[in-house]
């Protein structure tokens, strides 16, 4: 098992990192893009926050020539400082605030070297598909004031949003065609099960019944190996420039 990791759900910046675990049950290593919605739809409720964050508008990290702007950097901080907030950690230890900052860098830095690949090797968003994200977000809310003073309270506008969205599907496109993932095999689908077995008390479904959710996890899990281990490849050609 891995200690200090983050656990991420693939895409786009972390508005975007659906989640985060530290813990040392985590499976997954440690950098990788992550996944959107949820942001804006959950942005009323958002959190204050003891990270001391940069402004919006400011630069944090150049990746290969691009910026990254204080807004992205936050968001992505901020559900960090949440998580690990639930397993006991807080931000006002100097430790866990540069450990907030450290993933951060690194979720934000590693999500923008994937883009920057997809749209090197032709991969682009479905416009349609865009837009009906985006009218998905708006019908969220009950009018465009409602949305745009949600959205402004995670420091992002309508048009941060969609280029999220955009990301997302970019992202998917890469997916599917330029990442080869390990297959999942019988024996570690059996030492998963009985890992499951030997953790839970009482009577466990039969590994037939179990066998499909699985074999669905592992395949997420290797996929997620094979985006991380891209990241790895990516970082040692590019150009990174953290000023924060």
């Amino acid at each position: 098992m891995l200690k200090n990791k983050l656990l991420v759900l693939p895409i786009s910046l972390l508005l975007l990192l659906g989640a985060c675990s530290d813990n040392e049950n985590a499976e997954t290593p440690e950098e990788t893009p992550a996944e959107t919605e949820a942001a804006a739809e959950n942005a009323a409720d958002a959190p204050k926050t003891e990270l001391d964050l940069p402004a919006g508008e400011d630069v944090v990290v150049i990746v290969n020539g691009e910026e990254i702007n204080g807004t992205v950097y936050n968001s992505v901080a901020r559900q960090l400082e949440s998580s690990l907030a639930t397993q006991g950690k807080k931000v006002s230890d100097p430790e866990v605030a540069e450990q907030v900052k450290e993933q951060a860098i690194s979720v934000i830095t590693g999500n923008k070297l994937i883009i920057q690949d997809a749209i090197e090797k032709g991969h682009t968003a479905d416009e349609k598909e865009l837009e009906q994200r985006v009218e998905e977000l708006k019908n969220q809310f009950e009018n465009e004031e409602q949305m745009n003073i949600a959205l402004q309270r995670i420091g992002f506008t309508l048009e941060d949003m969609e280029q999220q969205f955009r990301e997302q599907l970019i992202y998917a496109s890469y997916l599917e065609d330029e990442i080869e993932a390990a297959e999942v095999t019988e024996e570690e689908m059996k030492d998963s099960y009985q890992g499951y077995v030997d953790s839970t008390e009482g009577e466990s479904p039969e590994f037939e019944e179990m066998k499909p959710m699985i074999e669905k996890s592992l395949e997420e899990r290797n996929v997620q190996q094979a985006v991380y281990d891209r990241i790895a490849e990516l970082r040692e050609a590019a150009e990174i420039d953290v000023k924060i």
